[in-house]
């Protein structure tokens, strides 16, 4: 029940304080993002000739991504990999490195330049494509302030705090969590969260509210960013996958994140690329991802990616693909609920795959 009500509390702090995690402004943002994902079904029914089912999937995706005042730099790498007969069927795999120079500090607007690789096994060979031209817009690190507000429920809920904390505090709070490690340790940071509660609400905290304030601000794998930027350029194949002659090519790309409160973390990435001819001939690639941590048991994430290929004077091929995943951990056990649909664009009706499992600890 006490989860449930920092849930609420998250809430009420948010919308009671005005403050909107997509307004915060970090100097300097960097993060470090990644997730595999693996499927495998197998069924054997002796009654039967022949295996009746043996198909799964592992998917990838990992990204690093930093920006100063002046400039900033992406790593990425995702991909998929189709398993038929416990052997590989299909594969598709991507790495981008990419690097960004603002104009100026106030003023979002970069010229950046990038490589990307791709391997697919449609296609003859690997691809390696050079891409360059002009940006606008920049992200921006909101996990110390979405730290904050968790540090705020938490007290109240726990009944140390009267009221919920003024919004100059929490944001002073999202200060001193956002300080780079060089700068402050992890017990230095924790020391001063817990001064600016105690100042605030003239008590003193219970060493057990203190050590919740340590692990809210040494817990990882919950980031949270917002912002967005559009880029416009050219890109050339240096080595081209399909073995076609290699020409300039106009491409567009749009990126975009929110975190529409402290829990939750919503991604939108898209790019579109194609000769003078397009939209006769281009390729597009799109992706869209959502979690939400309900509590520290409960956690949500679904997935849709989009890859389209359109050939001059051929209609568009590609793949769709939803993904859904429920867990749900509660001491002992745990339970998982996994869901997939997979499309290609000439088959008629969508793939079906639901997977339950469940998992307990004896000792």
């Amino acid at each position: 029940m006490k989860r449930w009500a920092v849930a609420v509390v998250f809430g009420v702090a948010v919308s009671g304080y005005g403050i909107s995690l997509c307004e915060y402004r970090s100097p300097t943002t960097e993060f470090l993002q990644g997730k595999v994902s693996f499927f495998y079904q197998h069924l054997d029914d002796p009654s039967t000739p022949g295996i009746d089912l043996s198909a799964g999937s592992l998917t990838f995706d990992a990204r690093r991504q930093g920006d100063g005042e002046r400039s900033g730099f992406t790593l990425a790498g995702k991909g998929e990999l189709r398993l038929y007969g416990m052997g590989l069927s299909q594969a598709r795999v991507e790495g981008t490195g990419a690097l960004r120079q603002y104009v100026a500090r106030e003023f979002p607007l970069f010229t950046y330049g990038a490589i990307e690789t791709m391997w697919d096994t449609a296609n003859p060979q690997p691809g390696l494509e050079t891409q360059a031209g002009l940006g606008y817009g920049r992200f921006s690190n909101v996990t110390p302030l979405a730290k904050a507000l968790r540090i705020d429920a938490l007290l109240l809920t726990r009944g140390a705090l009267p009221a919920p904390l003024p919004e100059s505090s929490v944001l002073a709070i999202a200060e001193v969590i956002g300080q780079p490690l060089e700068v402050a340790s992890l017990a230095d940071r924790v020391a001063e969260v817990v001064k600016l509660v105690e100042t605030e609400s003239k008590r003193k905290l219970d060493p057990s509210i203190v050590l919740l304030i340590e692990e809210t601000l040494a817990r990882t794998g919950r980031e949270r960013f917002c912002g967005w930027t559009a880029q416009a350029g050219i890109s050339y194949w240096i080595v081209d996958p399909k073995g076609a002659p290699r020409d300039l090519s106009f491409a567009l790309a749009l990126d975009a994140a929110l975190a529409p409160e402290p829990n939750s973390q919503l991604l939108f990435r898209s790019r579109i690329a194609g000769p003078p001819s397009f939209p006769e001939q281009y390729t597009l690639a799109l992706e869209v991802t959502f979690d939400v941590q309900v509590d520290n048991d409960i956690s949500f994430s679904t997935r849709y990616t989009l890859f389209q290929d359109k050939p001059a004077g051929q209609v568009p091929a590609g793949t769709q693909l939803a993904s859904f995943q429920l867990e749900i951990s509660r001491r002992w056990i745990g339970v998982t609920l996994q869901m997939e649909f997979a499309k290609l664009a000439e088959a008629p009706a969508w793939k079906q795959s639901i997977v339950i499992a469940a998992t307990t600890h004896l000792w």
